[in-house]
C-alpha cells in the first residue's frame, strides 16, 4: 500500500458549549476553521449548545460545504435540541442528514 492509499486516521474534535449566536460565531468560526485545516475528518459535538441563531446556522452550513468541497467527513456527534429545532425550522434537516448521528 503506497502513501496515497493509506486511510487517514486523524480526527479533529470540537465541542461547542453555550451560545452559537451572532455574538459568539466569530470565536467559534476561528476554532472550527482550525479544525477544518487539520488533516482528517472533523467531529463536532453540539450537545451543550444552549442557543443558536442565523449566524450559528450559517457557520454550520459553511462547515458542511467546506467538508464536502475537500472530500472530508464532518460528523455531528451530539446535537442539542435547539440545534435540531433550528434545522427543522430552516428546513435544513436533509442538508445536514449525512452529518447527523444515526437515529437509534
Amino acid at each position: 500500500m503506497n502513501e496515497s492509499e493509506q486511510p487517514c486516521l486523524a480526527v479533529s474534535r470540537v465541542a461547542i458549549a453555550g451560545e452559537m449566536t451572532i455574538f459568539t460565531a466569530r470565536d467559534w468560526r476561528d476554532r472550527l476553521l482550525s479544525a477544518m485545516e487539520a488533516p482528517g475528518d472533523v467531529e463536532l459535538d453540539l450537545g451543550m449548545v444552549s442557543e443558536v441563531d442565523a449566524a450559528g446556522i450559517q457557520l454550520l452550513v459553511s462547515l458542511v460545504l467546506e467538508a464536502r468541497a475537500t472530500d472530508r467527513a464532518l460528523r455531528l456527534v451530539a446535537v442539542a435540541e435547539r440545534i435540531t429545532e433550528a434545522f427543522e425550522f430552516c428546513r435544513l434537516t436533509d442538508f445536514f442528514r449525512e452529518a447527523l448521528p444515526a437515529q437509534a
